[in-house]
């Protein structure tokens, strides 16, 4: 799959026009056809209702050695199995619950309860068991290779092996390798059911333990079944989210976990009682329903927002009372409904421009609704003009006829989604199942280019009015014609008046609107989803997917509550978890990475290419746009110099225009490449450029070491894929560090009024 290339720079010239691809999907047949992301009827995108739960935990062997070690054996398996069961469904209904609840931003499918887990014994094998009903669909995740005879009897709905092998003829992997895996198992899941004995001393050294911490650190939701030794029963824990301050999870980074460090956290709770219902509830609700303030009706951010929408202005709102004027007077046979009252107009009025003057910052539950509401559209035709017009002066003032011309015929467009097709050998093709994260990329990059455009054409005609504004003001003095004596005299004045009315108006528009943060917003989620194609086949998640998306924090009337970070991470997260683990392409249940490593190479390879191909093109159209605009610029003002060298010598009223508005043309080009960072991001494309080509050698070097057997044979698959992770991992640091640093230098550039 191909996410195409994403212009971040400005006044890059469109080239095709894709659709954006909608469809209502009714039902789902299997959790393998679940998609996730689906158009609604009326064009929002929809994210499909996924619960995925982790279920990890002891070996068959530690448990044998630890808490089974029992005269009743019998009984405690009975009593693990049966508490382990009890809570998955418990799981499930509450998130069934929650996807019940609502109907404006999960689509109306039907809902997947996931269970995550290994082919390990022990744990594993009770969570195996316990998703052999049709309420559940079963993912297993494994680090090593699996062979078709140890598949578990039952259904297996998707599987992944990573097909790790011990490094230096060891019998067993490392726990580095081991916490890879359950690193990635977090990723893909909501929620960790752990059975844990808690023998571990003063260091945590279990995989289970590590997983544990590894949850609590990113903030997911921990069901914690403890195993102690004198109890025949498991004693139910929850992790308090209250207590997973920016605190305890430094102490955590910096001075490393215990045992009693992470059960500070946890407070057990009497199965099947309300109070471990609620606080569960609490938990789940957190992760599914962070929006749910932003939907409520007399939320008060919607409702300042409607009182703003239904504000008329005051030549409207005169024309209402003369309308409704003549209706009541009988001159009309329509009944007009009474305007609202002066008084309320006035402080509309007010309140209109207090949100004009500072908009208020919206909420992260407001944001998500608002996200996820909008529907991806094409240019209305006032916006494909404004853009040819913005698109043939722009290169007009780079003394590009040609171009010029031809952004006169071609209307502002997305390119869309942008499939890699497979080669005509089997090695050649790619590994995996096409995601579905298409139309999430569509519709994200769709709207982060229609935003991109009103911001980038709305700075273009703040600036370009702002100097010819100076240029009435300088013909008003002059009395240039048609402001003679037997014309229009105050024809500049007014002109003047108008460009200043219009660069107001279009600057607090602009602001309030939110043009420019809903640009940041889309093309985030946009260019994370790009970065995440390169990196799936692998397992190879960018940051944004896996870092905490809320924090512990109190509510207005001090009441403990979960607070959203990031809307956009909770989209992604929420987009990833659907999604789930990558399919086989061939339609095997195990999708093992270690068997494709050419394919793999071949496939992020083309990648790879196609983003290096990106940043070398945006680098060469970004330092041609600056030097021909800064020369247009080193023009205007030399002839400024020179008509005031010449007035000198030569009084003429006309040098007004030279002296006066070239400076201010000069100005604005200069205010427009400033407030677009061109300069700034062309050097940003020029080191990213360098370094995808030094990775794109090293990849050579690596095919070529293949090629020449110097791998050794013992773990040559794995060592292969081990190091394609390390090279795509780096590859994606490199391009979400772009990403972040792009982000940050146009995070402040909101519209302004010129100087």
């Amino acid at each position: 799959m191909l996410f195409s290339s994403t212009s971040k720079s400005p006044y890059v010239a469109p080239e095709s026009s894709v659709g954006v691809q909608q469809g209502v999907h009714e039902t789902v047949d299997s959790a393998t056809d679940s998609k996730s992301s689906i158009f609604q009827q009326d064009g929002r995108l929809g994210i499909a209702p996924v619960f995925s739960t982790l279920v990890a935990g002891h070996r068959q062997a530690r448990l044998d050695r630890h808490w089974l070690a029992a005269s009743d054996t019998e009984q405690r398996k009975s009593a693990l199995q049966a508490l382990l069961t009890q809570q998955l469904r418990l799981i499930r209904d509450l998130a069934e619950s929650c996807f019940e609840s609502t109907d404006q931003i999960y689509a109306q499918v039907a809902p997947d309860y996931r269970i995550i887990t290994g082919l390990a014994s022990g744990v594993d094998q009770l969570a195996r068991a316990s998703a052999q009903t049709p309420e559940f669909s079963l993912h297993l995740l494994a680090p090593q290779t699996v062979n078709e005879s140890d598949l578990p009897t039952h259904a297996i709905d998707r599987g992944v092996a990573i097909g790790m092998q011990a490094w230096h003829h060891k019998d067993e992997l490392s726990d580095s390798e081991f916490e890879v895996r359950d690193h990635l198992a977090l990723s893909f899941s909501d929620l960790l059911l752990a059975v844990w004995d808690d023998a571990e001393g003063d260091q945590i050294l279990s995989g289970t333990a590590r997983m544990i911490e590894d949850a609590l650190l990113r903030r997911k939701p921990v069901v914690l079944l403890r195993l102690e030794k004198n109890r025949s029963t498991p004693v139910l824990m929850l992790a308090d989210p209250q207590r997973l301050s920016d605190t305890w999870i430094a102490q955590m980074r910096v001075m490393g976990a215990d045992t009693d460090s992470l059960l500070q956290v946890f407070s057990e709770a009497e199965p099947g009682s309300e109070e471990a219902r609620k606080q569960l509830q609490e938990w789940i609700e957190g992760i599914l329903l962070p929006f749910r303030p932003g939907l409520e009706q007399n939320n008060r951010e919607r409702v300042l927002i409607s009182r703003i929408e239904k504000q008329k202005p005051l030549l409207l709102y005169l024309g209402q009372w003369l309308i409704w004027c003549v209706s009541l007077a009988g001159l009309s046979s329509k009944s007009r409904q009474r305007p609202i009252p002066l008084a309320e107009w006035l402080k509309g009025s007010w309140l209109w421009f207090g949100m004009m003057f500072n908009p208020p910052v919206k909420s992260q539950p407001y944001r998500i609704v608002e996200c996820l509401s909008t529907e991806a559209r094409t240019y209305s035709r006032r916006e494909e003009l404004v853009n040819r017009a913005h698109g043939f002066f722009s290169n007009l003032a780079r003394f590009d006829i040609r171009q010029a011309i031809d952004s006169l015929r071609h209307a502002p467009c997305s390119r869309g989604y942008k499939a890699i097709k497979p080669g005509k050998t089997i090695s050649d093709q790619h590994p995996i199942q096409e995601p579905d994260l298409e139309e999430v990329f569509n519709w994200s990059d769709t709207l982060a280019r229609l935003f991109a455009t009103r911001y980038r054409d709305d700075t273009w005609m703040i600036y370009y009015a702002a100097a010819f504004a100076v240029f009435c003001a300088v013909a008003g003095a002059i009395h240039l014609w048609p402001a003679s004596d037997k014309g229009l005299p105050y024809i500049w004045v007014f002109l003047e008046f108008i460009l200043l009315h219009f660069i107001v108006r279009r600057v607090l528009k602009a602001r309030y609107r939110d043009y420019h943060g809903r640009w940041m917003g889309f093309r985030f989620l946009a260019e994370q989803l790009r970065y995440l194609r390169l990196g799936y086949p692998l397992l190879v998640l960018p940051k944004s997917f896996v870092d905490p998306v809320w924090e512990p924090a109190k509510s207005s009337d001090q009441t403990p509550c979960m607070q959203l970070i990031s809307a956009e991470s909770w989209i992604l997260q929420r987009v990833l978890i659907a999604e789930g683990l990558p399919r086989d392409a061939q339609g095997k249940k195990i999708y093992t990475l270690t068997q494709h490593n050419s394919s793999v190479l071949s496939y992020v390879r083309e990648v790879l290419e196609e983003h290096r191909q990106y940043f070398y093109r945006s680098y060469h159209h970004l330092h041609h746009n600056h030097a021909s605009l800064h020369r247009l610029a080193f023009i205007l003002f030399s002839l400024t110099f020179i008509a005031v060298t010449i007035h000198f010598f030569i009084a003429l009223p006309g040098i007004l225009i030279f002296t006066a508005f070239f400076p201010a043309w000069g100005a604005a080009i200069h205010g427009i490449l400033t407030q677009n960072e061109v300069s700034r991001v062309s050097s940003m494309a020029t080191s990213v450029w360098q370094q995808l080509t030094t990775l794109l050698e090293a990849l050579d070097m690596h095919e070529q070491k293949i090629a020449a057997g110097h791998t050794p044979s013992a773990s040559s698959d794995w060592a292969e894929t081990h190091t394609l992770r390390e090279m795509v991992c780096v590859a994606s640091e490199i391009l979400c560090d772009e990403n972040r640093y792009w982000h940050q230098l146009f995070q402040h550039k909101t519209p302004e009024l010129p100087g």
